[in-house]
């Protein structure tokens, strides 16, 4: 029996310490949740889930503490051997009481859903006032066909992993039908590099180089103001002038305007869609982006058979 006048206080071991790094730093930027950092509403479920986690392993970490003071028979264990010693008495603690976790999660689901009962719901149809805004707007980047008739307006943020990942999809879609119209409405949430990314982008748009300069952000590592000014070099723009337009007020309102449209529909996080008129929440699933490729180049034969 240990008497508490040895008692030694409990510290954190190297995998105590892994288990915080790895759990996510959280801004306040973030439009759905206080101290969110996936954006939510961009599809990540586990993004909400990982600092939830990341706290029971901690607890369980702390837990196995006491279990590795000692070496069983007296022999001296490395750093890596307590670690290992650490994961087996976690992994044998979670197999002997899964109810612990099914509760904690459980409980956890509770509370998001009671933060989010007050919230209104997006529409299930944009107004289409607020479409053929969107539409005439010709400062508004557009790819696809500029005048296709199978309309998918994106709201998105560089920094977003579901928007990456959509973007590229989308980009594929626009390649099996030539009657979508993808109009990209830049709306960063995760903060001033978010927003920065986005006034550089659409300035690419003023050279006539904005889907390059977009397909390129998916994989440029550089994200700060000198990395989008590299990289605009890199595609042959003049950079004083990417520069200049990027900080102009004309970009920075071009934002707050977007901002009102996701105001007015409701919209929390990002990537978030009106795909022919329909509001569509977050990220989708690959089968239902075949359905609207079909819808597209059926809307172009019922087009060509009326004529």
């Amino acid at each position: 029996m240990v008497t508490k006048k040895n008692k030694k206080p409990v510290q954190k071991t190297a995998h105590v310490s892994a288990a915080v790094q790895n759990i996510p730093a959280q801004k306040e930027e973030c439009s759905c949740e206080k101290d969110c950092k996936c954006g939510c509403d961009c599809g990540c479920k586990c993004g909400k889930l990982l600092p939830f986690f990341g706290m029971i392993i901690i607890a369980l970490s702390i837990l196995a503490t006491p279990f590795l003071r000692s070496c069983p028979l007296g022999v001296k264990a490395s750093k890596a051997d307590k670690q290992t010693l650490s994961e087996n008495v976690i992994r044998d603690f979670i197999k002997a009481n899964p109810k612990v976790i099914l509760d904690s999660v459980n409980s956890y689901y509770q509370k998001q859903q009671g933060s989010q009962a007050g919230r209104k719901a997006p529409p299930k149809k944009a107004d289409s006032k607020m479409i053929a805004e969107i539409l005439a707007d010709k400062t508004n980047t557009v790819l696809g066909n500029p005048k296709g008739t199978f309309v998918i307006i994106e709201f998105f943020d560089y920094q977003c992993g579901y928007c990456k990942m959509m973007n590229k999809k989308l980009a594929e879609a626009i390649k099996k039908s030539d009657n979508i119209r993808w109009v990209l409405m830049d709306n960063p949430i995760f903060g001033e590099k978010s927003e920065t990314i986005a006034r550089y982008a659409m300035a690419a748009d003023k050279q006539g180089k904005f889907a390059e300069y977009h397909e390129a952000l998916g994989d440029n590592k550089d994200m700060s103001e000198a990395g989008l000014i590299a990289l605009g070099k890199k595609l042959g723009l003049n950079t004083d002038k990417l520069t200049k337009d990027a900080n102009s007020k004309e970009l920075k309102d071009k934002l707050l305007k977007t901002r009102e449209y996701t105001k007015e529909l409701n919209l929390s996080g990002v990537p978030m869609f009106i795909i022919d008129g329909d509001v569509q929440p977050g990220a989708f699933q690959d089968a239902q982006l075949e359905e609207y490729i079909k819808k597209a180049n059926d809307m172009k034969k019922t087009k060509k058979a009326k004529k």
